[in-house]
């Protein structure tokens, strides 16, 4: 005859409390006139039925009802069932399946999607702002100015490449002459962020970034701009210094310059007088 764990480990833990306690273990047949055994399988029995509507099994006939034991995997289930109920209940209330569909202004744009991949990346790149412009360098502290490399003007934006570039004035002619047809308005009427958005004009601005080199490349700076763009990054580090300084010595209520001279230490002092 074989123990369970369970009853084998109770039985040592009996051992260890009471070291003189005796064990005697016997065997009986299953459901053979044992009163034990069939009290047992008519309790089993009572605990297949259905449940209350509260989900409690109780035993009946007695002077109070009694819950039937279960296991404690049934019980996180049916807790687990519960709540899965509850909360898909709440959600169909509260969620209609309209607020998931994609709303019509922002399907992606069938042009773009189906055009040249790296075409389509650098439309997306200005289109957000994020792209090899000087302005956007400048700002992420990639290029010391935001001057632009093809012209020498101040500062590189969308508007300036895509309007007022004298690099691309050919293909700009081409571009805002796409954009008349197909718009009745011209670039003085046109702001950048309204022509990336307008479905009309991808194929025009499409055309135009695989013609040009706007967004895709940024030339090596010349001699002369490397050491312009070297003295520009030494005054910004300069003043960036200075100004953290500054705020450092209002911190301290300290002066902002540091002293000329400082203080002979006490050592030294007492050496020089002897």
């Amino acid at each position: 005859m074989r123990l369970a764990r369970g009853d084998v480990r109770h039985i040592a833990a009996l051992r260890r409390a009471r070291p003189r306690i005796t064990f005697e273990i016997r065997w009986f047949p299953a459901h053979k006139g044992v009163p034990g055994n069939e009290k047992a399988d008519e309790w089993a029995k009572l605990a297949a039925e259905e449940p209350e509507a509260r989900g409690v099994e109780r035993l009946q006939g007695g002077a109070r009802p009694v819950p039937l034991p279960r296991s404690l995997a049934h019980i996180k289930r049916e807790i687990s069932t519960k709540k899965w109920d509850e909360a898909r209940q709440w959600s169909g209330k509260r969620i209609s399946v309209k607020k998931y569909r994609m709303p019509r202004t922002q399907q992606p744009d069938k042009t773009v999607a189906g055009s040249n991949k790296r075409v389509a990346a650098r439309f997306y790149q200005i289109k957000t702002g994020h792209c090899l412009t000087g302005e956007y360098l400048e700002w992420t502290k990639s290029r010391a100015s935001a001057q632009c490399w093809w012209c020498r003007c101040k500062k590189q934006t969308r508007e300036h490449v895509f309007k007022n570039c004298g690099r691309w004035k050919e293909q700009q002619k081409v571009l805002w002459k796409e954009v008349w047809k197909e718009t009745e308005r011209g670039k003085r009427r046109f702001a950048i962020r309204d022509l990336l958005a307008d479905d009309r004009c991808s194929k025009a601005v499409l055309d135009f970034l695989s013609t040009t080199e706007v967004g895709r490349l940024v030339p090596p700076p010349a001699e002369e701009d490397v050491q312009s763009e070297a003295s520009e990054w030494e005054l910004r580090e300069r003043r960036e210094r200075e100004e953290e300084k500054g705020a450092e010595a209002e911190r301290l209520g300290a002066e902002v310059e540091d002293p000329l001279f400082l203080p002979t230490p006490a050592f030294m002092a007492s050496a020089e007088e002897e």
